[in-house]
């Protein structure tokens, strides 16, 4: 099953992703109604059900409890029989956390989230400064 359907609830902008079983809740609306509104009532109302994060500050996300970008590359990583010691991760919102934390090397770029931030071995410069490139070149070759 593959489908994305467009709701407009309380008049805050929303997008549920449904592909092939597994969904994600997409908010978008001020960086202030995200923070104010939409990410105090979330959290709460799926409290242990659905991971509550946010990529922007303007965008909020509900995944599936368990599903990350880390969970993600961890199950590339045993697919491919490589070690997290063998990988960098490059990232700037709330939900890069794990996976820059599975990476022996997790860079956050430095507009990410200040939570991003917290959990990086290094803060690489922004992405407007092409932050992406910049660590690719500067720890991977």
């Amino acid at each position: 099953m593959l489908g994305s359907f467009r709701f407009c609830l309380s008049c805050h902008k929303f997008t549920l992703l449904i592909i092939g079983g597994n969904w994600k809740v997409l908010f978008l609306d001020t960086a202030e109604g995200v923070a104010g509104t939409l990410r105090p009532y979330w959290s709460e109302a799926t409290a242990g059900r659905a991971s509550v994060v946010q990529a922007q500050a303007d965008m909020l996300e509900i995944v599936p409890p368990g599903s990350s970008k880390g969970s993600g590359v961890r199950m590339l990583l045993d697919h491919f029989g490589v070690t997290a010691d063998e990988v960098m991760a490059i990232g700037d919102g709330e939900n890069d956390i794990e996976m820059i934390e599975l990476a022996s090397l997790g860079i956050a770029l430095s507009n990410g989230s200040e939570k991003t931030k917290a959990v990086a071995n290094v803060i690489g410069v922004s992405n407007d400064e092409d932050g992406v490139a910049d660590a690719i070149y500067r720890y991977a070759f």
